[in-house]
């Protein structure tokens, strides 16, 4: 048995809870800013609705170890910014509450990136509703099963990268 099984077995008797996102995150959209504000010489990146940063600018609205989602573009794309950022008006941040590990919390979400993909309209621009982001629901065991799940998944990721 790994020491997860052993955690879970311990910890987790009956199961784990599940809560929707915005019951254990708060969700707040960036601010906009157009590519006229942006400088090839910026200090910070500035996330918009992508997968890749929209450029750089002189300035920041998140701390460094935010998840994102994108709300317009790549609707529903997940990522984790590791600086500190401008979150642009199509860019969801999301920060945990005090019973959700970041790392944790980021890797639940990329994980059900597909379906937050399914839930994109696909007007144009295509676009997810905050709505679906909010009622996602996010597995919540306790603080100590969920520091060991990050620590499997990161080390498994620095592997994964190295080959």
């Amino acid at each position: 048995m790994s020491k997860l099984d052993e955690m879970i077995d311990k910890l987790c008797p009956n199961g784990v809870c599940f809560m929707s996102l915005n019951q254990v995150a708060t969700i707040s959209r960036g601010v906009r800013v157009t590519k006229s504000d942006l400088k090839d010489d910026g200090k910070y990146l500035c996330v918009s609705g992508g997968v890749l940063p929209m450029g750089r600018i002189d300035s920041f609205n998140r701390e460094a170890n935010t998840i994102t989602i994108s709300s317009y573009g790549a609707a529903g794309y997940v990522g984790f910014i590791a600086e500190k950022f401008w979150a642009n008006d199509v860019c969801l941040s999301i920060v945990p509450t005090q019973k959700m590990n970041n790392r944790f919390l980021y890797h639940v979400l990329k994980n059900n990136q597909e379906y937050l993909y399914s839930k994109t309209t696909h007007a144009i621009p295509d676009h997810i509703p905050t709505e679906a982001i909010k009622e996602l629901k996010i597995p919540v065991p306790p603080m100590e099963v969920q520091c060991e799940i990050v620590r499997i998944l990161d080390s498994f990721t620095e592997l994964t990268a190295e080959l």
